[in-house]
């Protein structure tokens, strides 16, 4: 009897660990099915997200060929240019403007007033500028001048055409600034740079809705990579062009370079080549011929920023300012307060930079 049980013991032990080997095989190739059909499903997601972008890559395509002859490069809105049209236009003699923390203009000493360059400049007519850039492509309406309320005169400035230009923003300043813009009714130019954080985004569709207008001043700022090949400034280029296009609606007309056309940061290629590129897709590149004084290395009070924009602007009719809104520029945003009334109670126009403006460059393209 128990030679018996032991034999059924033994053939139930066989049967269950039968039963046990079946199940587990019968997983395994379940497993092996559902696998090919895990990673197809994975692979169709995959698919028609890539399908949704390429549409969408399609789309902007399609907008920019609308707005330009030829189109083909990304980021950028081509127009046919014009003939040439014979112009005189006297710029500031090209001075090297190494940054001195910005790159924007030259050091200098302590208590010396930023370079002036004495010559007034003259229009220069340009192409139709993007489609849809309000500002930068409108003619500035002809201006009532300003008159004394008393008298009836023309106030001393009423004939002055000041531009007031803000460089390497957005910053945390810019709202604080755009706010002080509209209390006294003024536009303004930002040459803003690349950030693509979400108040930076809301900065720029804020700086383009109040009136103001918006130019490029590359997207990294970074001398070394923007200025190391034609190719890696078109590729800087086409990034902040790309960004502006897609959070403004157009891409601007207007560009400056990092630390001037006159900057000595273009080590193995002169400026030449660069403005030829900016000349190629319809672009103006504008410099300055009056500073504040707030990128030189000098520690300026807010008093002496106002000033320096007062005293520059004294014995010009058309005056492109430069000035700077990064989050180290505070002292610029006060001096706003100071700067700007006394430009008003003087009569001048405080405009911002549209097709009509003259242009300011401190180097001009080597076909001029």
């Amino acid at each position: 009897m128990i030679s018996d049980y032991g034999r059924g013991s033994n053939v139930r032990q066989r049967r269950e660990k039968t039963r046990r080997a079946r199940e587990q095989f019968m997983i395994f190739v379940l497993l092996l099915a559902l696998i090919p059909t895990i990673l197809c499903v994975v692979l169709f997601t995959k698919q028609a997200q890539l399908r949704g972008e390429l549409d969408t890559m399609e789309q902007k395509l399609e907008r920019y060929e609308k707005n330009g002859p030829g189109s083909g490069q990304s980021g950028v809105l081509p127009v046919q240019t014009p003939e040439p049209t014979p112009t005189q236009e006297a710029t500031p003699t090209p001075v090297d403007k190494t940054a001195a923390g910005n790159g924007e203009a030259p050091e200098m000493e302590t208590g010396q007033q930023p370079s002036q360059p004495p010559v007034d400049t003259v229009a220069t007519p340009f192409p139709s500028p993007t489609p849809g850039a309000p500002e930068s492509g409108e003619a500035s309406p002809t201006p009532t001048l300003a008159v004394d309320p008393v008298t009836g005169e023309l106030l001393p400035w009423a004939e002055k055409k000041i531009y007031l230009t803000f460089d390497d923003g957005p910053s945390s300043y810019t709202d604080e600034l755009l706010d002080l813009l509209s209390e006294y009714g003024v536009k303004a130019t930002f040459f803003v740079t690349g950030r693509e954080d979400e108040d930076s985004l809301r900065l720029y569709k804020r700086i383009v809705e109040e009136g103001h207008s918006i130019g490029m001043h590359s997207y990294s700022h970074k001398y070394d990579e923007v200025y190391k090949s034609v190719e890696d400034f078109e590729k800087d280029f086409t990034k902040i062009s790309d960004l502006l296009y897609d959070t403004v609606g157009y891409v601007p007309d207007l560009y400056r370079f990092p630390g001037g056309s006159s900057n000595s940061k273009c080590k193995k290629l002169t400026i030449q080549p660069f403005i030829t590129y900016l000349m190629e897709h319809n672009m103006r590149y504008f410099d300055w011929n009056v500073e504040n004084g707030d990128a030189t290395g000098v520690t300026y009070t807010v008093e002496q920023l106002a000033q320096n924009v007062l005293d520059g602007v004294e014995n010009k009719k058309t005056s492109v300012v430069l000035c700077h809104d990064t989050n180290a520029k505070k002292k610029t945003l006060e001096s706003m307060k100071i700067l700007i009334p006394a430009l008003q109670e003087k009569g001048a126009q405080i405009l911002p930079i549209t097709k009509d403006t003259p242009m300011v460059r401190h180097v001009k393209p080597a076909n001029e």
